[in-house]
């Protein structure tokens, strides 16, 4: 493992605790959506509000990271990279906490037949997560594992837009939803859900790029 002046290590520490905001947040996100299903409103609403809580101190820590990327001219030959990829991870949480709140105020509702699919499709994306996260670890410590956590990434990503289909095409020829304008708003629901892990590869496949230069 490299080694780091005290402000670099110090740096690391920084981003780790980015990382854990965004891993937390996307954990919380698919407890929510859990709650949500089961009409667990009430807490739905307090993992929802964790999830905004916790976005707030993202955004402090992602400040934090900045200002000493910059300020202290740390690891110079990636610093455009790291700051890139921090712009690009807020995006995740951000996601997260745009869809509970859509979700708390048109409050949609599944039917029961495919709730088990949204389920899983929330566990694939945030399975997307946690292996970006790895992939994003795997950058600063053991560079060749980011294109093993990346195709895990790709994979549930792949794993989210199947069951996003095999949903929408049920959703469209079930008489259990008769109304067009509801099965509209189910789809367009199924496509935010799936989202997340859409936004997950497109930070990974960055991350391949950030490789190779770190590894030239």
């Amino acid at each position: 493992m490299q080694v780091f002046t005290n402000k670099s290590k110090e740096l690391m520490e920084n981003i780790e605790g980015y990382l854990c905001y965004v891993s937390t947040a996307s954990l919380h996100f698919e407890k929510a959506m859990k709650d949500y299903l089961a009409g667990h409103l009430d807490k739905f609403d307090e993992r929802r509000k964790e999830v905004s809580a916790i976005e707030r101190k993202a955004d402090d820590g992602l400040k934090v990271v900045k200002y000493k990327l910059y300020a202290f001219m740390l690891i110079p030959d990636t610093r455009a990279d790291v700051f890139k990829l921090m712009d690009d991870l807020d995006d995740v949480i951000d996601y997260t906490k745009r869809v509970l709140l859509e979700l708390s105020m048109e409050k949609p509702c599944f039917p029961d037949f495919i709730k088990e699919d949204i389920s899983l499709m929330c566990e694939d994306s945030v399975r997307a997560v946690d292996a970006l996260m790895l992939a994003v670890r795997a950058l600063f410590s053991q560079t060749k594992m980011v294109e093993d956590h990346v195709n895990k990434v790709v994979f549930y990503e792949k794993e989210v837009d199947r069951i996003e289909e095999q949903v929408i095409r049920r959703i469209f020829s079930s008489s259990e939803v008769p109304e067009l304008a509801r099965k509209e708003q189910i789809r367009r629901f199924c496509e935010r859900l799936a989202s997340l892990s859409d936004i997950s590869e497109d930070i990974s496949k960055n991350l391949l790029i950030y490789t190779v230069k770190r590894m030239v």
